[in-house]
Protein backbone atom coordinates (compact mmCIF):
# COMPACT_ATOMS: atom_id res chain seq x y z
CA UNK A 1 0.00 0.00 0.00
CA UNK A 2 1.64 3.44 -0.93
CA UNK A 3 1.29 4.44 2.80
CA UNK A 4 2.24 2.20 4.20
CA UNK A 5 5.49 1.28 2.21
CA UNK A 6 7.51 3.96 2.69
CA UNK A 7 7.69 2.01 6.21
CA UNK A 8 8.12 -0.95 5.74
CA UNK A 9 10.93 -0.47 2.37
CA UNK A 10 12.43 1.57 5.22
CA UNK A 11 11.92 -1.07 7.88
CA UNK A 12 13.52 -4.04 5.13
CA UNK A 13 16.83 -1.87 4.58
CA UNK A 14 16.92 -1.19 8.41
CA UNK A 15 16.96 -5.40 8.90
CA UNK A 16 19.60 -6.14 6.54
CA UNK A 17 21.75 -3.71 8.26
CA UNK A 18 21.01 -4.77 11.47
CA UNK A 19 21.47 -8.84 10.56
CA UNK A 20 24.71 -8.36 9.33
CA UNK A 21 26.02 -6.03 12.14
CA UNK A 22 29.26 -7.93 13.42
CA UNK A 23 30.46 -8.42 9.85
CA UNK A 24 29.86 -4.79 8.65
CA UNK A 25 31.48 -3.74 11.98
CA UNK A 26 34.62 -5.87 10.80
CA UNK A 27 34.40 -4.70 7.43
CA UNK A 28 34.92 -0.87 9.07
CA UNK A 29 37.25 -1.69 11.07
CA UNK A 30 39.74 -3.49 8.71
CA UNK A 31 39.06 -0.28 6.46
CA UNK A 32 41.44 1.41 9.05
CA UNK A 33 39.37 4.96 8.54
CA UNK A 34 38.52 6.74 11.40
CA UNK A 35 35.14 9.12 11.42
CA UNK A 36 33.70 9.99 14.15
CA UNK A 37 30.97 11.89 12.64
CA UNK A 38 28.05 9.22 12.63
CA UNK A 39 25.76 11.97 14.33
CA UNK A 40 21.90 12.52 13.47
CA UNK A 41 22.98 15.09 11.47
CA UNK A 42 25.55 12.94 9.10
CA UNK A 43 23.07 10.46 8.71
CA UNK A 44 20.07 12.76 7.86
CA UNK A 45 22.46 14.53 5.49
CA UNK A 46 21.22 13.52 1.70
CA UNK A 47 24.00 15.00 -0.16
CA UNK A 48 26.32 13.35 2.28
CA UNK A 49 24.75 9.90 1.89
CA UNK A 50 24.60 10.58 -2.27
CA UNK A 51 28.61 11.01 -2.14
CA UNK A 52 29.18 8.07 -0.12
CA UNK A 53 27.16 6.50 -3.17
CA UNK A 54 28.74 8.22 -5.29
CA UNK A 55 32.06 7.34 -3.84
CA UNK A 56 31.59 3.57 -4.52
CA UNK A 57 34.36 2.32 -2.05
CA UNK A 58 32.44 3.78 1.37
CA UNK A 59 31.57 0.19 3.48
CA UNK A 60 28.27 1.61 4.33
CA UNK A 61 27.46 0.46 1.12
CA UNK A 62 30.49 -1.49 -0.77
CA UNK A 63 29.69 -4.45 0.88
CA UNK A 64 27.44 -7.46 0.03
CA UNK A 65 24.32 -7.01 2.13
CA UNK A 66 23.71 -3.46 0.98
CA UNK A 67 23.75 -4.85 -2.55
CA UNK A 68 21.34 -7.38 -2.04
CA UNK A 69 19.12 -5.07 -0.02
CA UNK A 70 19.47 -2.84 -3.17
CA UNK A 71 18.29 -5.70 -5.62
CA UNK A 72 15.93 -6.79 -2.93
CA UNK A 73 14.20 -3.43 -3.00
CA UNK A 74 14.51 -2.93 -6.77
CA UNK A 75 13.91 -6.38 -8.33
CA UNK A 76 11.11 -7.77 -6.24
CA UNK A 77 9.77 -4.86 -4.09
CA UNK A 78 9.11 -2.45 -6.28
CA UNK A 79 7.90 -4.73 -8.74
CA UNK A 80 4.96 -6.00 -6.30
CA UNK A 81 3.82 -2.44 -5.01
CA UNK A 82 4.05 -1.52 -8.90
CA UNK A 83 2.04 -4.62 -9.56
CA UNK A 84 -0.62 -3.52 -6.80
CA UNK A 85 -1.28 -0.36 -7.97
CA UNK A 86 -2.14 -0.71 -11.66
CA UNK A 87 -4.24 -3.97 -10.77
CA UNK A 88 -5.67 -2.57 -7.62
CA UNK A 89 -5.62 1.32 -7.44
CA UNK A 90 -8.25 1.38 -4.84
CA UNK A 91 -6.83 -0.97 -2.36
CA UNK A 92 -3.21 0.01 -3.26
CA UNK A 93 -4.19 3.40 -2.50
CA UNK A 94 -6.34 2.34 0.71
CA UNK A 95 -9.24 3.24 -1.01
CA UNK A 96 -8.37 6.99 -1.63
CA UNK A 97 -7.53 6.99 -5.57
CA UNK A 98 -8.56 5.30 -8.56
CA UNK A 99 -7.36 5.15 -12.04
CA UNK A 100 -8.55 8.37 -13.10
CA UNK A 101 -7.48 10.36 -9.56
CA UNK A 102 -3.58 8.86 -9.03
CA UNK A 103 -1.41 11.40 -10.49
CA UNK A 104 1.32 10.08 -12.96
CA UNK A 105 4.03 12.10 -10.58
CA UNK A 106 2.45 9.95 -7.04
CA UNK A 107 3.43 6.64 -9.15
CA UNK A 108 7.07 7.73 -9.93
CA UNK A 109 7.18 8.92 -6.49
CA UNK A 110 5.73 5.69 -5.04
CA UNK A 111 8.57 3.69 -7.16
CA UNK A 112 11.36 5.84 -5.93
CA UNK A 113 10.65 5.78 -2.22
CA UNK A 114 10.37 2.07 -1.89
CA UNK A 115 14.13 1.87 -2.81
CA UNK A 116 15.31 5.47 -1.34
CA UNK A 117 13.83 4.58 2.50
CA UNK A 118 15.19 1.05 1.71
CA UNK A 119 18.68 2.38 1.15
CA UNK A 120 17.84 5.16 4.22
CA UNK A 121 17.19 2.69 6.86
CA UNK A 122 19.98 0.41 5.94
CA UNK A 123 22.71 3.99 6.09
CA UNK A 124 20.70 5.19 9.13
CA UNK A 125 21.10 1.42 11.34
CA UNK A 126 24.94 1.11 9.55
CA UNK A 127 25.43 4.60 11.05
CA UNK A 128 24.44 4.10 13.93
CA UNK A 129 25.45 -0.07 14.62
CA UNK A 130 29.34 1.45 14.00
CA UNK A 131 28.62 3.74 16.94
CA UNK A 132 28.12 0.83 18.87
CA UNK A 133 24.50 2.10 19.42
CA UNK A 134 23.08 -1.47 19.39
CA UNK A 135 19.58 -0.49 20.86
CA UNK A 136 18.99 2.81 18.74
CA UNK A 137 20.00 0.52 15.98
CA UNK A 138 17.75 -2.22 16.43
CA UNK A 139 14.73 0.25 16.92
CA UNK A 140 15.19 1.36 13.40
CA UNK A 141 13.58 -1.36 12.45
CA UNK A 142 10.92 -2.14 15.17
CA UNK A 143 9.57 1.08 14.75
CA UNK A 144 10.01 1.15 11.17
CA UNK A 145 7.10 -1.73 11.44
CA UNK A 146 5.07 -0.44 14.17
CA UNK A 147 4.47 2.57 11.83
CA UNK A 148 3.78 -0.09 8.59
CA UNK A 149 1.14 -1.98 11.26
CA UNK A 150 -0.30 1.48 12.97
CA UNK A 151 -1.24 2.90 9.34
CA UNK A 152 -3.09 -0.66 8.43
CA UNK A 153 -5.07 -1.11 11.39
CA UNK A 154 -5.77 2.15 12.90
CA UNK A 155 -5.03 4.69 9.95
CA UNK A 156 -5.42 8.67 9.83
CA UNK A 157 -9.37 7.89 10.40
CA UNK A 158 -9.99 4.65 12.92
CA UNK A 159 -10.56 2.21 9.40
CA UNK A 160 -7.57 1.36 8.22
CA UNK A 161 -8.70 -2.06 9.14
CA UNK A 162 -11.71 -1.45 7.35
CA UNK A 163 -9.43 -0.16 4.04
CA UNK A 164 -6.96 -3.45 3.96
CA UNK A 165 -10.21 -5.87 3.83
CA UNK A 166 -12.05 -4.27 1.46
CA UNK A 167 -11.36 -5.28 -2.37
CA UNK A 168 -12.36 -2.06 -3.76
CA UNK A 169 -13.82 1.14 -2.63
CA UNK A 170 -17.75 0.21 -3.01
CA UNK A 171 -16.69 -2.71 -0.37
CA UNK A 172 -15.07 -0.06 1.83
CA UNK A 173 -17.93 2.32 1.37
CA UNK A 174 -20.21 -0.40 2.21
CA UNK A 175 -18.30 -1.65 5.34
CA UNK A 176 -19.31 -5.21 7.08
CA UNK A 177 -17.07 -8.04 7.89
CA UNK A 178 -18.54 -10.15 5.49
CA UNK A 179 -16.12 -8.20 3.21
CA UNK A 180 -13.45 -10.11 4.43
CA UNK A 181 -14.08 -13.28 2.56
CA UNK A 182 -14.19 -11.23 -0.47
CA UNK A 183 -11.06 -10.03 -0.43
CA UNK A 184 -9.45 -13.21 0.57
CA UNK A 185 -10.43 -14.26 -2.98
CA UNK A 186 -9.87 -11.29 -4.89
CA UNK A 187 -7.02 -10.40 -7.11
CA UNK A 188 -5.44 -8.45 -4.40
CA UNK A 189 -4.65 -11.72 -2.13
CA UNK A 190 -4.01 -13.48 -5.40
CA UNK A 191 -0.87 -11.31 -6.02
CA UNK A 192 0.28 -10.73 -2.58
CA UNK A 193 0.34 -14.62 -1.87
CA UNK A 194 2.58 -15.07 -5.22
CA UNK A 195 4.66 -12.06 -4.15
CA UNK A 196 4.88 -12.87 -0.83
CA UNK A 197 6.08 -16.67 -1.28
CA UNK A 198 8.85 -14.88 -3.36
CA UNK A 199 10.46 -12.40 -0.90
CA UNK A 200 9.52 -13.08 2.27
CA UNK A 201 11.36 -16.31 2.79
CA UNK A 202 14.26 -14.98 1.07
CA UNK A 203 14.11 -11.83 3.42
CA UNK A 204 14.04 -14.17 6.70
CA UNK A 205 16.62 -16.62 5.24
CA UNK A 206 19.31 -13.72 4.61
CA UNK A 207 18.46 -12.06 7.82
CA UNK A 208 19.07 -15.46 10.23
CA UNK A 209 21.49 -16.77 7.95
CA UNK A 210 23.33 -13.02 8.55
CA UNK A 211 22.88 -13.25 12.23
CA UNK A 212 24.56 -16.64 12.35
CA UNK A 213 27.47 -16.19 10.95
CA UNK A 214 27.76 -12.69 12.79
CA UNK A 215 27.38 -15.47 15.84
CA UNK A 216 30.37 -17.43 14.74
CA UNK A 217 32.36 -14.97 14.62
CA UNK A 218 32.67 -14.60 18.51
CA UNK A 219 35.41 -15.93 20.06
CA UNK A 220 34.11 -19.72 21.93
CA UNK A 221 30.75 -19.66 20.18
CA UNK A 222 29.97 -22.44 17.63
CA UNK A 223 26.52 -23.27 16.11
CA UNK A 224 25.23 -27.04 16.75
CA UNK A 225 26.34 -29.23 14.08
CA UNK A 226 23.74 -31.42 13.90
CA UNK A 227 21.51 -30.89 11.63
CA UNK A 228 18.05 -31.27 13.57
CA UNK A 229 19.61 -29.14 16.35
CA UNK A 230 21.02 -26.18 14.10
CA UNK A 231 17.61 -26.32 12.23
CA UNK A 232 16.04 -25.60 15.97
CA UNK A 233 18.22 -22.82 16.68
CA UNK A 234 16.83 -21.19 13.21
CA UNK A 235 13.75 -22.03 13.96
CA UNK A 236 13.94 -20.53 17.45
CA UNK A 237 15.69 -17.24 16.18
CA UNK A 238 12.87 -16.75 13.19
CA UNK A 239 10.44 -16.93 16.01
CA UNK A 240 12.12 -14.25 17.72
CA UNK A 241 12.48 -12.18 14.81
CA UNK A 242 8.94 -12.34 13.68
CA UNK A 243 8.22 -11.56 17.38
CA UNK A 244 9.95 -7.68 17.73
CA UNK A 245 8.37 -7.14 14.07
CA UNK A 246 4.95 -8.47 13.99
CA UNK A 247 4.17 -9.34 17.94
CA UNK A 248 5.51 -6.10 18.51
CA UNK A 249 4.44 -4.07 15.71
CA UNK A 250 0.92 -5.43 15.59
CA UNK A 251 0.24 -5.61 19.06
CA UNK A 252 1.46 -1.99 19.81
CA UNK A 253 -1.00 -1.01 16.40
CA UNK A 254 -4.08 -2.98 17.47
CA UNK A 255 -3.99 -1.57 21.23
CA UNK A 256 -3.26 2.28 20.19
CA UNK A 257 -6.25 1.52 17.81
CA UNK A 258 -8.48 0.07 20.88
CA UNK A 259 -7.44 3.13 23.14
CA UNK A 260 -8.08 5.80 20.50
CA UNK A 261 -11.44 3.96 19.54
CA UNK A 262 -12.66 4.12 22.87
CA UNK A 263 -11.38 7.67 24.29
CA UNK A 264 -10.82 9.39 21.46
CA UNK A 265 -7.18 10.80 20.02
CA UNK A 266 -6.07 13.20 22.92
CA UNK A 267 -6.82 10.75 25.52
CA UNK A 268 -6.33 7.41 23.93
CA UNK A 269 -3.67 8.46 22.03
CA UNK A 270 -1.91 9.27 25.37
CA UNK A 271 -2.82 6.53 26.95
CA UNK A 272 -1.42 3.80 24.48
CA UNK A 273 2.04 5.89 24.09
CA UNK A 274 2.77 5.50 27.60
CA UNK A 275 1.91 2.41 27.92
CA UNK A 276 3.88 1.22 24.87
CA UNK A 277 6.79 3.29 26.05
CA UNK A 278 6.72 2.10 29.29
CA UNK A 279 6.17 -1.75 28.71
CA UNK A 280 7.71 -2.43 25.14
CA UNK A 281 9.96 0.86 23.53
CA UNK A 282 12.10 1.64 27.03
CA UNK A 283 14.99 0.81 27.88
CA UNK A 284 14.83 -2.62 29.84
CA UNK A 285 11.22 -3.02 28.21
CA UNK A 286 10.13 -6.17 25.77
CA UNK A 287 12.34 -4.50 23.26
CA UNK A 288 15.33 -4.84 25.07
CA UNK A 289 14.97 -8.35 25.56
CA UNK A 290 14.17 -9.72 22.28
CA UNK A 291 17.27 -7.57 20.65
CA UNK A 292 19.32 -9.08 23.26
CA UNK A 293 18.49 -12.41 22.38
CA UNK A 294 18.33 -11.69 18.73
CA UNK A 295 21.71 -10.28 18.55
CA UNK A 296 23.09 -11.90 20.96
CA UNK A 297 24.80 -9.22 23.13
CA UNK A 298 24.71 -8.56 26.98
CA UNK A 299 24.85 -5.06 26.29
CA UNK A 300 22.82 -2.95 23.80
CA UNK A 301 25.81 -0.63 23.56
CA UNK A 302 29.21 -1.25 22.28
CA UNK A 303 32.13 0.49 21.32
CA UNK A 304 31.88 2.61 18.64
CA UNK A 305 34.09 0.95 15.73
CA UNK A 306 36.95 3.38 15.34
CA UNK A 307 37.88 1.62 18.48
CA UNK A 308 38.39 -1.58 16.92
CA UNK A 309 41.30 -0.69 14.52
CA UNK A 310 43.64 -2.89 14.18
CA UNK A 311 46.50 -2.31 16.87
CA UNK A 312 49.29 -2.06 14.47
CA UNK A 313 47.23 0.07 12.13
CA UNK A 314 46.61 2.99 14.88
CA UNK A 315 50.34 2.74 15.01
CA UNK A 316 50.71 3.67 11.99
CA UNK A 317 48.46 5.98 12.33
CA UNK A 318 50.29 7.35 15.23
CA UNK A 319 53.42 7.98 13.49
CA UNK A 320 52.01 9.37 10.47
CA UNK A 321 50.20 12.08 13.22
CA UNK A 322 53.90 12.50 14.63
CA UNK A 323 55.60 12.93 11.37
CA UNK A 324 53.03 15.54 10.48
Amino acid sequence: MVEVDVFWSYGIGASFALAAFRQLRQLQAESGTNDSKYDLKEMLDIKKLVKELEKGNSTAFDNQYFRKNLLFLSLLFVPSGANLLWSNPNWETMQVGSYETIPGWLVSAFSITNVSQGILGFWTTWNLLMRGKYYRAAMQTVGAYMGFCFILVNGWDKTGYQRFFSKNREAFDNWKWTNVSGWLFSDVVRILLAYGTAFMPLMLYWITKWLQEGYEMEEGFELPEDQMERLRETVKLGANLLTAVFGVGLGSAVFAHLMIRWFGWTIGGSIASAAIYLGIVRRGGICSALFKKILRVDSLDGPPVWELVPEERKADEKLVDASA
